[in-house]
């Protein structure tokens, strides 16, 4: 005879159905992010090539941030739309980038308004192929401001995710220099032929939105990291 009652099976079930997210709650404290990482692991998402894309973004909206002028809850989106831009991938890999979006916006994702849903949505669907257009149904669905910051995260992740084409890190930093161009230093460590061949197509809508030139200077590191 088992001496635990009806209350505790219940409980060892809840815990046995619901491990994953309890386990996130205490790995991950931050509801938002949390939520974010739960969707891409549902959809099995490519993890080291989401979590690079997604270093490489922040880092370019760092750099670049008296560009762009956007802040923190900007920058919040960016990351969350780095780490699931690929995650279309889990119905069709052709156009996956609409299906990331289609998967994004019917979400249920606590601590997200349905405002900042759409917006992570579409930027992660325009880190590749066609730019915006208020053709585009999930784009026209957004005010001009939304357009704006869209335009502009998109702008940054699809150099971003040029920069780790083959998903293999080749692309360890990138570190910018302002001038009458942006002089963006891509620092490699094996042969970056790919990644340099993708931003170079991948960049120019950020040319077009900021209004600069962007040049990409290869910057090889040894072995053990030194420049």
């Amino acid at each position: 005879m088992s001496d635990k009652a009806i209350r505790e099976g219940v409980i060892y079930d809840f815990i046995q159905q619901h491990h994953e997210g309890l386990q996130a709650e205490q790995d991950i404290p931050n509801v938002r992010r949390r939520q974010a990482l739960l969707l891409a692991r549902r959809y099995q998402y490519p993890k080291v090539h989401s979590h690079h894309t997604a270093k490489l973004a922040l880092s370019l909206f760092d750099q670049t941030q008296s560009i762009h002028g956007m802040g923190e809850t900007e920058r919040e989106w960016l990351d969350y739309a780095s780490l699931l831009h690929d995650i279309g991938h889990h119905i069709q890999e052709s156009r996956h980038h609409k299906h990331t979006y289609y998967l994004i916006t019917h979400a249920d994702l606590p601590g997200f308004s349905s405002e900042e849903i759409a917006i992570v949505a579409n930027v992660a669907r325009y880190h590749r192929r066609g730019l915006p257009k208020v053709k585009h149904r999930g784009f026209k669905l957004l005010n001009t401001d939304q357009r704006k910051v869209v335009v502009g995260l998109s702008a940054i992740l699809r150099i971003a995710d040029g920069l780790d084409r083959s998903h293999f890190s080749v692309i360890k930093a990138v570190r910018i220099d302002m001038g009458k161009s942006l002089r963006l230093h891509v620092v490699f460590r094996y042969d970056p032929e790919l990644e340099l061949w993708t931003t170079e197509r991948r960049k120019r809508l950020f040319e077009k939105t900021y209004h600069c030139t962007v040049d990409l200077l290869p910057v090889a590191v040894s072995a053990k990291g030194a420049a």
